[in-house]
């Protein structure tokens, strides 16, 4: 009988863009592949989108209907309180900040007969209450509760430092708290329902179900999603053994090479969203200095946002300001499919300068195209290895990432031959990252997961979950 998998992800299938959604839809199709029963409830967040879709063997099912903020905010407050969760201030104003994730998504019965589930998997806070729902009406059920990236470094009160790689031990050094340097404070940042969601909630479900697992996207998100317990007064001793970090893949048949894509001088790109976070205001500073250097250089600069953005503006300001405009080239285009492809295949290097990045998924496709990605901070430390299949850059030091951008320009950065660190690339995503090898990990995970055998997981399958590189190629 195959393994009935049932999804909870507010993106998925058709029309979905952002970072969930490409977990899902190159995850659970080829679980499909693999002999499950894969059905997703997913958000209607477009009028367009169809109420029942089967993408690629997935049945994907999305609400009929609203709910109104009364019903959301009844579901939620009465799911928190039995839950042992502080809702004195709960209102269904604090819900109106984010209102549709609630009233069309989080708080709106599944379509799906749960009891006949082996395993549930809910994706991220939008997900956690149905989470704590089916934990409470099915004790038995088994779930593997996925958490994407938190609330504080989303809105900017941590932010990643393992400028040496991320240690096995539980390093504050490895973090920046950005609220008076004190991380309870910062990791009180952002709205309080979402913390409660992502910390005490989770923490609450694990407890009271000890075959039942979540997954972090890289070690130092576990790190993180663990002091994010203790500064929500959750004592995880209790429950961090079964709070594993997984890495993500990639499609290495869609990201590929491109060998008529021609590159303009030597170009150095970047794509993502315009917040401090994503590190693109090191650009016009970096630029100001390697322009000495290389006398073909250029800049990419991908972002889609509102052109009132207060960042893009002060952002492009700098440019003028430094007389950039010629070098520094900012798109405001959302590249999907073969032209994101052919974006990245255009640039030297992918700038991927994150001061949060619980997992990246940019360097996994620049590797694919065969492009160099120069990485900042979290998980993206831990898949680039510095000197291998990319660069390590520090964002809060400009000088230093501008020198080592030069030397890879030169043709030798720390011992290797830009050929072969493009090489390593290309290699790295084909045998390591490539999400039909990363589906066969989830595979193994889940049938240990269902035999209710999660205390063999990290003996078994750390190795799995999170593959060496150096060790592996």
């Amino acid at each position: 009988m195959p393994i009935q998998l049932r999804v909870d992800s507010y993106e998925a299938g058709s029309g979905a863009i952002g970072g969930i959604a490409t977990f899902h839809n190159n995850l659970y199709p080829r679980l499909i592949k693999r002999g499950f029963d894969v059905k997703t409830f997913s958000m209607h967040f477009r009028s367009e989108l169809p109420l029942r879709e089967n993408f690629k063997g997935v049945i994907i099912r999305r609400p009929s209907s609203d709910v109104d903020l009364d019903v959301a905010y009844a579901w939620t407050y009465d799911i928190l309180h039995q839950y042992g969760i502080d809702v004195q201030y709960l209102s269904p104003s604090e819900i109106y900040i984010v209102p549709r994730y609630f009233t069309n998504f989080a708080v709106v019965p599944s379509p799906y007969r749960i009891s006949l589930a082996d395993l549930f998997s809910p994706h991220d806070w939008m997900s956690f209450l149905r989470s704590a729902l089916f934990a409470w009406l099915h004790p038995d059920l088994i779930q593997a509760i996925f958490i994407h990236s938190t609330e504080p470094g989303r809105q900017g009160g941590i932010q990643h430092r393992n400028i040496h790689g991320t240690s096995n031990k539980l390093d504050l050094s490895e973090f920046e708290f950005r609220v008076q340097g004190d991380y309870r404070r910062s990791f009180y940042e952002g709205l309080r329902l979402i913390r409660d969601l992502e910390f005490p909630l989770t923490f609450k479900i694990l407890s009271r179900h000890p075959y039942s697992a979540l997954f972090t996207v890289s070690k130092i998100h576990r790190k993180e999603y663990l002091l994010g317990l203790r500064a929500h007064g959750m004592r995880f001793g209790k429950v961090d053994e079964r709070i594993f970090a997984i890495y993500h893949g990639v499609d290495t048949e869609e990201y590929r090479p491109m060998r008529d894509v021609e590159k303009e001088g030597f170009t150095i790109g970047f794509v993502g969203r315009c917040t401090p976070v994503k590190g693109a205001d090191i650009i016009p500073d970096l630029a100001s200095r390697l322009i000495k250097k290389i006398p073909n250089l250029r800049f990419h600069i991908v972002t889609k946002t509102d052109t009132q953005n207060p960042y893009y503006q002060e952002l492009i300001s700098k440019i003028y300001d430094m007389k950039l405009e010629d070098i520094i080239y900012i798109d405001n285009t959302f590249y999907i499919g073969e032209e994101k492809i052919k974006v990245i295949n255009s640039w030297n290097i992918a700038l991927i300068p994150s001061r949060y990045e619980p997992q990246g998924q940019v360097d996994l496709e620049a590797m694919a195209c065969g492009v160099v990605p120069a990485v900042g901070m979290g998980g993206l430390r831990e898949k680039v290895i510095d000197g291998f299949n990319g660069i390590w850059i520090d964002p809060n030091n400009i000088d230093e990432t501008a020198e080592k951008i030069f030397q890879f320009y030169k043709g030798k950065y720390k011992g290797r031959t830009d050929d072969e660190i493009i090489y390593n690339c290309r290699e790295s995503a084909e045998k390591i990252w490539d999400w039909d090898k990363r589906a066969d990990v989830h595979k193994e995970l889940y049938a240990y997961l269902v035999d209710g055998r999660v205390d063999d997981v990290s003996r078994d399958l750390e190795d799995l979950l999170l593959p060496d590189t150096t060790r592996i190629l």
